[in-house]
């Protein structure tokens, strides 16, 4: 929404193994941001594992952008679709400048994101890199880019969902 928009394209970008079966979306202008949705059937994952799995492809070095996905509410407005809208779960890599290449694991929980207490560096190369989330129905979770796992817990530790269970006594 918005007139920043910028466009995708659908392209095997610059190289490739097989350009039909590569193609994928692209952005084509810089200095822009980018919003695309899909609607699917909301469902439950309680009880079962939620994978969240992707690629991105950086062709160019770049100073700053994401690549990350947003899980939306089932409830939300496609057509005013925008930055600030609320979301469930963040997840994907985001560079900004030489300090930040990390993968960002954010979830909403009682209207708050809480961003995972660690530090997960993303690939900020010109490959291909398939980024994936895996969280089971123990409350344990994996982050994994290629398939190597490159981080793994439990969301209680490595989110502030609670309160400490400990707090400083003033006196």
């Amino acid at each position: 929404k918005g007139d920043n928009l910028g466009k995708f394209v659908l392209s095997a970008g610059k190289f490739y193994g097989d350009e039909e079966k590569s193609k994928g979306l692209q952005t084509s202008e810089d200095a822009r941001f980018y919003g695309i949705s899909a609607k699917f059937e909301p469902f439950s994952n309680e009880g079962k594992t939620l994978v969240v799995q992707f690629t991105v492809k950086h062709e160019q070095n770049i100073d700053c952008g994401g690549g990350y996905v947003k899980l939306f509410d089932c409830s939300l407005d496609q057509t005013q679709m925008h930055g600030e809208s609320p979301y469930l779960i963040m997840f994907g890599p985001d560079i900004c400048g030489p300090g930040t290449k990390k993968v960002h694991v954010i979830f909403n929980y009682k209207g708050k994101n809480h961003l995972i207490n660690k530090e997960i560096r993303c690939k900020d190369d010109v490959f291909t890199h398939l980024y994936t989330l895996i969280v089971k129905p123990d409350n344990t979770y994996q982050v994994k880019i290629d398939n190597e796992v490159v981080e793994k817990g439990e969301l209680e530790k490595d989110w502030s969902f609670l309160p400490p269970k400990k707090i400083k006594d003033p006196d």
